[in-house]
């Protein structure tokens, strides 16, 4: 069959809080070290912190950078909590990146909104795993 291996359209997701703490990263791509995604997102901070002093006027804040293989997207909360998603570069719909970095800061606030989680802290909740799993999964 052809699922072999599967190819999401996003190859990873990473949350990062205020202070560039990093509060989640899940890679949905085997073929691709996690440390690579850790140096992408880690680069596309420089990115969102230009933006934010720029004065970014709305939460999603559109291709962040490219790289050889992935298109680096951003969302900014009002909290400044940053959403980035790593996308194949095959995969460049602006309108679904945005509909997607919207769906996961609602999946998002649901994980922090949650009594037992510490805000600033990494988020752990098995529930948010499968709910992202799930819109990676839809989006592809």
């Amino acid at each position: 069959s052809f699922h072999a291996a599967q190819s999401f359209m996003f190859a990873c997701v990473a949350i990062v809080g205020k202070k560039n703490n990093p509060l989640f990263l899940r890679s949905f791509n085997s073929s691709t070290d996690e440390l690579k995604f850790h140096y992408i997102v880690h680069s596309a901070l420089d990115v969102v912190s230009t933006r934010e002093t720029a004065g970014a006027q709305e939460p999603f804040l559109g291709l962040l950078f490219p790289t050889e293989e992935f298109r680096v997207y951003g969302y900014l909360t009002n909290t400044r909590v940053k959403l980035l998603v790593v996308v194949q570069q095959s995969h460049n719909k602006d309108t679904e990146v945005k509909a997607f970095l919207e769906r996961l800061h609602s999946a998002y606030i649901k994980a922090v909104s949650n009594p037992f989680h510490q805000m600033g802290e990494p988020i752990e909740s098995q529930r948010f795993e499968m709910e992202l799993s799930h819109l990676v999964a839809l989006a592809s």
